[in-house]
This record gives structure tokens, C-alpha cells and sequence, in this order.
């Protein structure tokens, strides 16, 4: 049974009135395909429980409240003089954008919508000024030393008595990552601005109030702390993370903690699952490592970038690679999950095709990428490739032919005969006076590639140099794709490309 299934049974026992699914994310920078997996994760707790007659919801959190802590590379210096700010209240890079963090979540935000993830969008800040946040505030300051002391438990060092889990937005410069409080008092808290490494503060003194109102907002409890609020204002019954946050001793347990102690409410059904790595690296929203959400659209079709996500057990991890055949290999799965469907034969393997498509369920071309490179490569084959009903994969076909794919499959069929007589040996050249002939006949490509092997044999040359002899003539390498195929669709090309060798080499 597919995991979501099961996970979905197990919350069915619960018979809640409703099963709240929330993910979460700071839009600091351009978002790494590695935070879609935390998306389509949830998503296939939603949809399973809706599968399984649970009602439940969907929210998505755009973390805007967050200082900016570090410049990415791809943005101009002058940004530095918002390190500290509230992510909403930095000016957008691009116009027709309320801030910089609407820029890069909506971006994100398009992304997951066309791989078929639709949950409601909820703003952070927009919960901080609607005041729905202000009585977890009140409870996690009057908890400060309780808070203090879970902080201790978990990271084993002592924390000082004049912390407090709440970060003012400073009213002279507007800087939320430089102040610091040490006193609260019921309704105010004592705040200074101070200078950090990286950002500086501007010795602002004062007693303010961290309650936020629609004209005003005040400042932000510390996320680990806030996570578990969160929780609490929303209603939130199922959430989870990557292991970095999941792990023993991370932040999971610093919110659980805090939710039970503090809050006085129940976790979350905790959902964990393992890192979408790169080629080997674990990506950086702030830092522009890796690649992002939106570039991962332009090599995969959506269907082929969520089925990678679904197929993928959530305990383990993905390193994509989109070199080589990695690609290939991913269209070629899909297409034996979707025979799986159509044909009832798999039930764990058609749930996952059910589970991966974008709108309605449909059947993908049945032609294999492989097969598609090589017309995509070859002069005369838009009608079969029109004819496999293949169209919609050809964009990203082309891209893996320019971007991704090993050279041994790449070729084009030259335009004119290329000097190959002094290369030929007399059997190579004697192979393919026997394909010009047999080229006259009608063939089957598989059953053209076998014969092939038995002329060369014929020849006195190994099916290597009888091979080599055909990608010479009519590409110009010493290796290319399968030559039955190649020979059929380039059929006219050939045999005057042979009968032109042949003629010179007499």
C-alpha cells in the first residue's frame, strides 16, 4: 500500500472533525526544488485522506516576517542595506510585486500549482497583524523561564535569564534580526537595537508592545517557538519536515515540547521525510545553491517532476542527477507506472501514476525518450513523432539533447559525405554495398539491427568496425544510436551516402 494510504487510515481512527495538513516556508531568496518535496509530501496526506473519506485542509505558510540574513549572490549590493528588515517590507527586485518575499513565493507558488499542488496560501505577517497571534505571544512571554529551560534540555547549555522568545521590530530603523529583549512586564518589553556581524543595530532604547495590530507590526516570536504556535492559532493536526528539522534533539522537538508544556496542545501527526539533493548537494534558498524550483519546470514536464517526488518513499532521499541517463530512465518509469494504471496489473505502481498526474489521468506517449532523441535528432521524422502523439514531451527532449545528455547519443546526419574512404577498410566498405542493397526491401528496425550483425560477420569485420562504418558515413563519429534505426529513418541519406563511398572508393 502506498504510504500516504496507510498514513491516512492510521488519522482516520482518530475521527476528528477535521484533519488540518500545514507546510511552511521562508521566501528568502529564489526557492530550491528541494522545498517542493515538503509540498507534494503534504499534498499526498491530503489527498489520501480525502481519498479515504476524512475531510481535511490544506495550508501553505509564506514565512514574509523573516529578517533577511544574508545577501544572495544574484542580487545587487545594494540590497545589503535591508539585512535585518522584515522580508515584507523589502521592495520586490522585480515590479508588480508588493515586497520581495511576495516575488520569490509567488514564483514558488506557480510551481507547485502546475505540478497539481493547490493548498491555501496563508502570509505570516498577515497572521502577526491580524492579532490572531497575540495570545500565543502573551502565553510564550509569561512562559519565558518554562521556555528557557526547554531550550536548555534540548541544546544542553545554559541560556541566559534575560531571554525571551519574542524579536521586536525596531520603530527607529525598522530592523527585526537586531534587537534584543530582556525584560517583559506584562504588557511591554524592554528593547535594544545592538549591532550584530553581519547587519548593524541603531542603539534604539525603549519599552514596547509586541502586540500587533492591523496598522502596526510589532515583531515575531523566534520559529522554533513559533512553530509550535502556529500550530495552535490554525488548528493544525498534521505537519512535518525534512530530517534536518526532524531529527533527535532539532527543532520538532524544541516546538512538540513547547506545545505541550507551553501551549497546551497536541502535535501535529508528524509527517518526516528525507532531502531532494542535486547531484549530491543539499540546496540553499538564501545562499542560491542548487536549482531552483522554477528551472526543475523546464527539464521535466510537471506530470515526470511530481511522479519523481511521489514514487520516491518519503524515508528516502532523491539526489538528481539530470546527466546521463537519469532522465531517460525517469520518462521510462513513468511510462511503466502508467501501463501499471491502464492495465491493472500493479496496484502500489498504478496508485503512484493515479497520485502523480497534474489534472485529469492520461495516458502518456508510449514511444521511449531514447527513441524520441534520436527523430528529434534525425531529418523527416515529424510525422512519427506526431504520429506516437509525442509532441508534448519534445521541449524537453531537446533540452536534455543540449544540456544533460552523454555525447555518444548525440549526432546529426551530415549534409554531405563526409571523407571517410581513407578511414574504411575494404570489408567496411564491402558491409555497406550489402546494406545498400538490402536496403531496397522493406525491414523492421529490430529485425535491420540483428542482420547487421550477421553482414559484418559476413564481411570478415567485427560488428564494432561494421557499425563504426555506418556512423562515419552519415554522422561523421565512430559511434552514434542504433543503427537499424538510424539506417531506416535516413534511408534516401543512406544509400546515397554509401553509393557516393562506394563509387570513390573504386
Amino acid at each position: 500500500m502506498f504510504w500516504a494510504d496507510t498514513i491516512a487510515i492510521e488519522l482516520k481512527k482518530r475521527k476528528l472533525p477535521l484533519e488540518w495538513v500545514d507546510d511552511m516556508k521562508t521566501p528568502s531568496g529564489k526557492i530550491h526544488v528541494g522545498a517542493l518535496r515538503g509540498v507534494v509530501v503534504h499534498d499526498l496526506v491530503y489527498k489520501a485522506l480525502r481519498d479515504s473519506g476524512v475531510k481535511a485542509t490544506y495550508t501553505y505558510i509564506f514565512d514574509d516576517h523573516d529578517p533577511m540574513d544574508g545577501l544572495p549572490v544574484y542580487l545587487p549590493k545594494e540590497y545589503e542595506k535591508y539585512l535585518g528588515l522584515p522580508l515584507f517590507k523589502i521592495p520586490s527586485p522585480e515590479k508588480g510585486y508588493k515586497s520581495y518575499a511576495e516575488y520569490y513565493a509567488k514564483d514558488f507558488e506557480k510551481v507547485f500549482n502546475d505540478i497539481g499542488c493547490f493548498p491555501e496560501i496563508s502570509w505570516a505577517s498577515q497572521m502577526y497583524l491580524s492579532g490572531k497571534m497575540n495570545g500565543v505571544i502573551k502565553e510564550c512571554l509569561d512562559a519565558a523561564t518554562k521556555i528557557r529551560e526547554i531550550y536548555e534540555d534540548i541544546y544542553k547549555k545554559e541560556v541566559s535569564k534575560t531571554w525571551y522568545p519574542f524579536k521586536i521590530c525596531c520603530p527607529k530603523c525598522g530592523k527585526i534580526a537586531t534587537t534584543d529583549i530582556d525584560n517583559w512586564n506584562g504588557e511591554t518589553v524592554h528593547v535594544i537595537c545592538r549591532d550584530l556581524t553581519w547587519t548593524k543595530g541603531c542603539g534604539f532604547e525603549g519599552n514596547l508592545t509586541p502586540f500587533s495590530n492591523k496598522n502596526h507590526f510589532a515583531g515575531k516570536l523566534p520559529w522554533k517557538v513559533e512553530w509550535a504556535a502556529k500550530w495552535k492559532v490554525i488548528g493544525v493536526t498534521v505537519e512535518g519536515a525534512g530530517k534536518d528539522h526532524m531529527s533527535k534533539g532539532g527543532s520538532h522537538d524544541l516546538a512538540s515540547l513547547i506545545s505541550e508544556k507551553v501551549l497546551a496542545y497536541p502535535v501535529p501527526y508528524p509527517v518526516f521525510y528525507e532531502w531532494f539533493l542535486i547531484g549530491g548537494r543539499k540546496m540553499s534558498t538564501s545562499k542560491g545553491v542548487g536549482v531552483t524550483a522554477s528551472e526543475m519546470t523546464e527539464i521535466l514536464p510537471p506530470e515526470l517532476l511530481r511522479f519523481l517526488m511521489v514514487k520516491t518513499k518519503k524515508e528516502q532521499q532523491i539526489n538528481f542527477d539530470p546527466s546521463g541517463e537519469t532522465i531517460p530512465s525517469l520518462f521510462d518509469a513513468y511510462q511503466e507506472a502508467a501501463e501499471a494504471y491502464f492495465t491493472k496489473s500493479n496496484s502500489d505502481l498504478a496508485r503512484i501514476f493515479e497520485l502523480s498526474q497534474v489534472n485529469d489521468i492520461k495516458k502518456p506517449p508510449m514511444v521511449r525518450f531514447s527513441q524520441l532523441a534520436q527523430w528529434v535528432q534525425s531529418p523527416n521524422m515529424h510525422e512519427m513523432i506526431k504520429k506516437e502523439k509525442a509532441d508534448e514531451w519534445i521541449p524537453y527532449v531537446k533540452i536534455w539533447l543540449e544540456r544533460f545528455a552523454p555525447d555518444e547519443v548525440k549526432f546529426s546526419v551530415l549534409d554531405k559525405s563526409p571523407d571517410v574512404k581513407v578511414k574504411l577498410t575494404e570489408g567496411q566498405i564491402q558491409f555497406l554495398k550489402k546494406i545498400l542493397l538490402e536496403l531496397e526491401h522493406k525491414w523492421e528496425p529490430e529485425e535491420l539491427q540483428q542482420m547487421l550483425f550477421d553482414w559484418a560477420k559476413e564481411n570478415n569485420i567485427s560488428s564494432k568496425d561494421g557499425f563504426s562504418a555506418i556512423y562515419l558515413s552519415l554522422i561523421g563519429k565512430s559511434y552514434g544510436p542504433k543503427a537499424g534505426w538510424l539506417l531506416l529513418e535516413n534511408s534516401t541519406v543512406a544509400k546515397s551516402r554509401f553509393k557516393e563511398i562506394i563509387d570513390i572508393s573504386e
